[in-house]
């Protein structure tokens, strides 16, 4: 007997993982510019909103540190937050966020802890 394999683009298989890890846990939570109505732009998000609610996937006004930064909070307080940033050249203001709550001072070499 031969299964079918379902295909998929790469857009839609993520967007099934976000729907299968939402499901299974209710704690997931994501947020990202646009990622609500519009579904992202790239719209792997799309729908999600709709079926999940707008405190589970939440648009975050264009500030991707704050919207690491804010991931990281929900995450210390027992959330699985999802964060979406829509460009990688954008990343790097929000790679910030995490030497600063971690203890390590941005831009520098990480010491090992002992």
């Amino acid at each position: 007997m031969s299964e079918k394999i379902e295909r998929l683009t790469l857009a839609k298989a993520i967007t099934r993982g976000l729907e299968d890890a939402m499901e299974a846990d209710r704690t997931v939570v994501m947020l990202g510019e646009d990622i609500g109505k519009l579904g992202g732009v790239y719209r792997v998000t799309e729908g999600l909103q709709a079926r999940f609610g707008n405190r589970r996937v939440m648009d975050a006004p264009l500030g991707e540190s704050g919207i690491i930064g804010t991931s990281i909070g929900m995450a210390l307080r027992g959330y699985r937050p999802v964060p979406e940033i829509q460009f990688d050249g954008f990343v790097f203001p929000a790679y910030n966020q995490t030497p600063r709550r971690f203890g390590e001072p941005a831009g520098e070499d990480p010491q090992p802890h002992r």
